[in-house]
């Protein structure tokens, strides 16, 4: 084979295959070619990883990569077994022939698949507008699983009256907490500056700054699993009242009727927006025996009530409300202790945990006669 003739290496696809198409050979050496047989084309044409042959050693030392070589009309086609890989260089090995005393190497980058953004933040909680000082986390909801290392760097929080950036609202997010799917990336607010009496609260007080709006925002520079930004940033808005200082309370919750009989969801009102995450697992309904009704449970507005959808009729009897004593509220109080406690105030001694129930029961079905 000459080396004065130029092949040219081209991507394509056979039956929906990627392949990798070689062009370029003159005559004589389409007939030599062509005089060999499918399975004598391999020896003579290999390909092989790019970065292998830029070492510098033996090519025929090192094993072909698998797939096939078919002669055509005018060029060579090489069909892989397993795909080619994107962002990788591939170089063709050209055997000696009668034309030629060592091997010709030539090499084609694929480039890397055009990847569009596509991830966006899908919400950021607590969704209520006002939140007390003493907000213990955020949540940021994404559509896609997200890679580590930029939460830190992209989640913040600023004021908005004057555009300055609380620095060091977070806790430092080492690690970052994720949930299984890395959809949900938990922001602590740093717990050593909202317990009073604590060195950080005293020297640098709360991270937020009651009576002002603060806004939190996710930049687009936040990296998916892909390493793609996100489609664009998301914010949300807080205006910052007086903290939650007291335990939950569950003999104030209000629990509306559902009718026996019905489907009609369960709702509970609560006094103050409870943690978005906890609300998911923390609350249960049971019936008189003490056995878990199915059905659907789902935060409310703002945090501040919950709906349940029983997946059969209520009955005509008494339920439950079972409620866990880790739920907390968005500053992290429970209803047996106090996150932020006073410990000179009796009131404020943890109690023991457990569980807690509320008692409620159905509406009856009212049977309406008609008249002869």
């Amino acid at each position: 084979m000459t080396q004065t003739r130029q092949l040219r290496l081209e991507w394509s696809e056979d039956q929906g295959r990627g392949c990798l198409i070689v062009r370029g050979w003159t005559e004589t050496e389409l007939r030599e070619l062509g005089g060999l047989g499918a399975g004598d084309l391999s020896p003579r044409l290999f390909l092989l990883p790019s970065k292998v042959v830029e070492t510098g050693g033996d090519v025929r030392a090192v094993p072909a990569i698998a797939g096939r070589f078919a002669l055509e009309s005018d060029s060579v086609c090489f069909t892989p077994r397993f795909p080619f890989m994107d962002g990788m260089g591939y170089s063709l090995i050209v055997g000696p022939s009668s034309e030629t005393k060592t091997p010709e190497v030539w090499t084609i980058h694929r480039q890397s698949a055009s990847l569009i953004p596509s991830t966006e933040v899908v919400a950021i909680y607590p969704s209520a507008a006002e939140l007390p000082v003493n907000l213990l986390r955020v949540y940021v909801h994404f559509s896609s699983p997200m890679s580590e290392g930029w939460a830190g760097r992209s989640v913040r929080v600023y004021r908005e009256d004057t555009g300055e950036e609380l620095e060091g609202a977070f806790l430092p997010p080492d690690p970052e907490l994720w949930d299984p799917a890395r959809r949900r990336l938990t922001m602590l607010l740093d717990p050593g500056r909202i317990k009073r009496g604590l060195v950080p609260n005293q020297e640098a007080g709360y991270p937020l700054v009651e009576g002002v709006t603060v806004k939190v925002t996710v930049g687009p520079e936040f990296r998916d699993s892909k390493g793609q930004p996100l489609t664009f940033g998301a914010e949300r808005s807080y205006r910052i009242v007086p903290p939650f200082r007291s335990r939950i309370d569950t003999r104030i919750w209000l629990l509306g009727a559902a009718k026996a009989g019905s489907r009609e969801p369960l709702v509970v009102e609560f006094d103050r927006p409870l943690d978005h995450a906890l609300l998911q697992h923390c609350l249960r309904v049971c019936d008189s025996s003490g056995t878990m009704v199915p059905g659907d449970g789902v935060p409310g507005a703002a945090e501040c009530s919950w709906r349940f959808t029983p997946a059969l009729p209520w009955e005509d009897a008494g339920y439950q409300l079972v409620v866990d004593s880790t739920l907390e509220d968005v500053a992290g109080n429970t209803p047996v202790r106090v996150f932020d406690r006073d410990v000179t105030k009796a009131e404020d001694i943890p109690s023991e945990g457990g569980r807690l129930a509320v008692d409620f029961a159905c509406i009856p079905a009212t049977t309406h006669l008609g008249r002869k």
